[in-house]
């Protein structure tokens, strides 16, 4: 399913202030509070928005000793490599590139950690091209000032699990619950099987 205008002056004001509330959002956007909420909730759902965090100031963080890595993976391994490295609470952030390598950032609290860590948990099939100490950050941001236009989300049906491809799926609000579904026979067989569990409201703009 993929975003519309709407969605995206809902996000552009997000991606400035993560604590604005759903009337200061719609205000700033001139949408309605109900569709802010019933759209935020929607994109959530679909997993596009993963999760709301504070960004820290580098300068404010005492992280010890900073390593950009780069591994090069000779094997259809690559992504396995670098999935393993990504649980690693050591590693800050990892990306593959072209020619099969894996860019990480490692956080030790020494220079003498580095080599005993790589040895540990970097693969015997996989190589060490380069390893270089940070001595500075001029910008490092968790989230870019600008957003594409259009983006995609993976919702599905409540009801039989479907993609929901519709800009204005079929909704249900129950509580501080929302459901989702791809088509009026989907909505209407949730309803038949759930109705005494939901306490059905004035389904929210979509």
């Amino acid at each position: 399913m993929k975003t519309d205008e709407i969605d995206a002056k809902i996000l552009d004001v997000l991606m400035k202030d993560g604590r604005a509330s759903y009337r200061q959002i719609a205000n700033r956007t001139n949408l309605s509070t109900p569709t802010v909420s019933a759209r935020l909730a929607r994109m959530i759902k679909g997993g596009m928005i993963r999760k709301f965090v504070p960004v820290l100031s580098t300068d404010s963080l005492d992280r010890g000793l900073a390593t950009l890595v780069v591994v090069k993976v000779d094997s259809p391994s690559a992504a396995e490599v670098a999935n393993h490295l990504a649980k690693l609470s050591e590693v800050q952030s990892v990306y593959t590139t072209t020619g099969q390598l894996i860019i990480l950032k490692v956080s030790l609290e020494t220079v003498q950690e580095l080599q005993p860590f790589l040895a540990e948990h970097v693969p015997k099939e996989a190589q060490i091209i380069s390893s270089e100490i940070i001595t500075g950050t001029i910008k490092e941001e968790k989230l870019a000032p600008t957003i594409p236009r259009v983006l995609t989300m993976d919702l599905r049906c409540d009801y039989c699990k479907g993609s929901v491809t519709s800009s204005r799926p079929y909704t249900i609000s129950s509580h501080f619950s929302r459901y989702y579904f791809c088509c009026k026979t989907c909505r209407k067989a949730y309803i038949a099987k759930n109705g005494r569990k939901l306490s059905m409201k004035t389904p929210l703009p979509a």
